[in-house]
């Protein structure tokens, strides 16, 4: 019996960081669509927007900015509308409503 439980314990503890990694960091900014690949938070986003009096439509789920207040599930705040332009900060790094400096850049030339 105390064998069964160490595997169990050994695999719990292996699965735990897995789970816990779906959530959004702390104290970082998020695009609505960077949420959504990281897990399931189409309801956050959807009750964020609608609390802020904006739209509950397509544009507005993947484009607008979300603070992560953290917590056992994540939790996110509204902060900003992008319209069709929010960019992915990268990993550690929050999101933003310009397009990367390496992308603009690259526009430029």
């Amino acid at each position: 019996m105390v064998k069964i439980t160490a595997i169990a314990m050994a695999a719990l503890a292996v699965i735990a960081p897995i789970v816990e990694a779906n959530n959004c960091k702390e104290g970082l900014t998020y695009c609505g669509f960077i949420l959504l690949r990281r897990g399931n938070y189409y309801d956050q986003i959807d009750k964020e927007l609608l609390k802020n009096g904006q739209k509950s439509e397509t544009n507005h789920i993947l484009n607008s900015l979300f603070y992560c207040k953290g917590g056992s599930k994540g939790d996110i705040e509204f902060k900003k509308y992008c319209g069709k332009s929010c960019a992915d900060g990268g990993d550690g790094h929050s999101d933003t409503c310009e397009a990367p400096k390496r992308m603009a850049r690259a526009l430029r030339v």
